[in-house]
């Protein structure tokens, strides 16, 4: 499913890192498990937290055997706009069906005719196989508190498309990274700058999903770690 800072064309490659760092047994922790790109891909004993209810409730109807409908009219992409009770369908059409994964960001549609609907619903129920024993919950970042787990965090970029649950204080996130480092854990962040006392463990270019005024750029995606001093 197409999501706005999604890793699905990275995923295997961050999938490799997160296991070399990983410790045998040791519990899988994703505070924003956005697109599940990782998620889905990560072996063992895995917590998925969000604060988009909304996708949340997607992921545990998929759980519980939901299947996304195959199509989805411009009319019924605008009308879940203001669902109320229908958190999963509505989260499908906003992600699913939206230009770029960007959530109610424009119906997506281009000249080639593409299936943006079918191809979402392919790719969640293709995913959720491997998540049925996923933990999903809806929660803030700062409200988790671990102990030796391996936590991988993909937060909303600095200086970036804001996302729809507001705009993200990066300062707060860093320093709750280095408590949870300090606190036995873990901790492995995807960005593409982090403050001084993170240090780089892996780096790849990548054309960005979303189009700018220049068109697709290319970005340094990179995983960080805060040092051990």
């Amino acid at each position: 499913m197409r999501y706005l800072g999604g890793k699905a064309r990275i995923a295997k490659d961050i999938v490799k890192v997160l296991e070399v760092f990983r410790k045998p047994d040791q519990l899988f922790v994703e505070p924003f498990v956005g697109a599940a790109n990782i998620m889905s891909r990560m072996s063992g004993e895995r917590h998925a937290y969000d604060n988009h209810n909304e996708l949340i409730e997607l992921y545990k109807a998929l759980q519980g055997g939901w299947i996304p409908p195959s199509e989805l009219t411009e009319v019924e992409y605008n009308t879940l706009k203001l669902e109320a009770e229908k958190l999963h369908l509505k989260a499908f059409a906003g992600f699913g069906c939206s230009f770029s994964g960007k959530y109610f960001g424009g119906y997506a549609r281009d000249n080639r005719g593409d299936d943006y609907c079918g191809a979402a619903k392919r790719t969640l129920l293709r995913d959720v196989v491997k998540m049925q024993n996923v933990k999903f919950e809806c929660a803030d970042y700062r409200d988790l508190t671990y102990n030796n787990a391996l936590i991988y965090c993909d937060p909303p970029y600095a200086k970036t498309t804001n996302y729809t649950t507001g705009v993200f204080d990066s300062d707060t996130f860093w320093q709750w990274c280095r408590d949870m480092q300090a606190k036995g854990n873990t901790v492995i962040v995807s960005e593409y700058n982090a403050p001084d006392d993170f240090e780089c463990i892996w780096s790849k270019d990548v054309k960005l999903e979303l189009r700018t005024k220049n068109g697709r750029e290319n970005r340094i995606e990179k995983l960080f770690t805060p040092m051990v001093l």
